[in-house]
């Protein structure tokens, strides 16, 4: 009988996800800039691909795998950004399949000598199925066990999404909004009306230089940098915040995710997430990173945290100032 009552909770779960399935999240998430705000699109770039894998929970049978692959260019002449994310997300037993496929641009403005804006829309098309065929219902443990009865298995549907963010930077610090499905796409994959919930970022962050001034060379400079991510989608809420030192090539970061003293979803439930660990090494033109978030909520004895590997390359040779701006200082995870 508990076996039972396990299959039927695990079966409820999923279908919660499928009525309202939330949007893919990362650690490093300044390494997926384009996800993160359209603003940054073309930000201290010329051109930049980037990638990012995450493995979410890999002790559950079926963990949850993220991929992100975005290329960026920066048109110095108008002062443009223009970009495009691909993103594909798979998620439970049900196979339950997100793909994104977002064009960007985006406008930067300087408002004094050390203060720039950016503005970015983000239209884009949004894909999502499901294959029930691997999910098992209550009328399949009536009749034993038999296959389920539908005539196709498969559902999917298509929609446009729409997106828009803006960012105020100096050369220390930065403050960006973005708000994701502004039209509230129809996500239902059974013919009902499912609007997806409007959702809000907030990001931010300031860094701190430890070199000598006089120091030029950018991997002989020391420096820490301490950055926050909010987000909030329907009743959903959820805060990144930690820093990172870097010196030299590499860069060692440290993160909390979780909201304990503000929210919890129910008695007993504290908003607490996980401790991330952010480790990177670059060159001139190349990054990559690796993320371990190590689970500190209910889940922790079961979900083995989550894994993510990330890397970005400039395809020309960075240059080490703007004719008419400050660089951006936001990190590149």
């Amino acid at each position: 009988m508990k076996k039972l009552y396990k299959i039927l909770g695990c079966f409820f779960l999923l279908s919660a996800n499928v009525a309202l399935a939330q949007d893919m999240h990362f650690t490093q998430f300044y390494s997926s800039p384009l996800y993160l705000n359209p603003a940054f699109t073309g930000a201290n770039v010329c051109s930049r691909v980037a990638l990012t894998y995450r493995n979410q929970w890999p002790g559950v049978s079926t963990a949850y795998q993220s991929f992100l692959l975005s290329a960026d260019h920066y048109l110095d002449k108008y002062h443009l950004g223009i970009g495009l994310l691909l993103g594909n997300d798979e998620a439970g037993t049900g196979q339950l399949r997100t793909t994104i496929i977002d064009p960007s641009i985006a406008y930067e403005a300087r408002i004094n000598k050390s203060i720039a804006v950016r503005l970015g829309v983000q239209p884009g098309i949004g894909m999502r199925s499901i294959n029930f065929n691997n999910l098992l219902f209550g009328d399949q443990i009536a009749r034993g066990g038999n296959v389920p009865t539908i005539e196709n298995p498969v559902h999917s549907k298509t929609y446009f999404d729409a997106n828009a963010g803006a960012l105020i930077y100096t050369d220390k610090a930065w403050v960006g909004i973005y708000i994701f499905h502004i039209n509230r796409p129809n996500e239902s994959l059974i013919g009902d009306v499912a609007k997806m919930p409007v959702k809000f970022t907030l990001q931010g962050g300031y860094k701190f230089p430890l070199s000598d001034k006089n120091e030029k060379d950018e991997f002989q400079q020391k420096s820490f940098t301490t950055a926050v991510h909010i987000m909030g989608q329907s009743k959903f809420d959820q805060m990144d915040i930690g820093g990172y030192y870097s010196q030299y090539k590499f860069s060692l970061g440290l993160w909390y995710r979780g909201l304990p003293l503000v929210k919890a979803y129910k008695p007993g439930y504290p908003n607490n997430d996980a401790i991330d660990i952010v480790v990177g090494f670059q060159t001139k033109r190349m990054y990559i990173g690796y993320s371990y978030d190590i689970t500190i909520s209910n889940l922790s004895n079961v979900s083995n945290g989550a894994h993510e590997i990330s890397v970005s390359y400039q395809l020309c040779k960075p240059k080490k100032k703007k004719k008419y701006l400050t660089q951006l200082a936001c990190p590149k995870f």
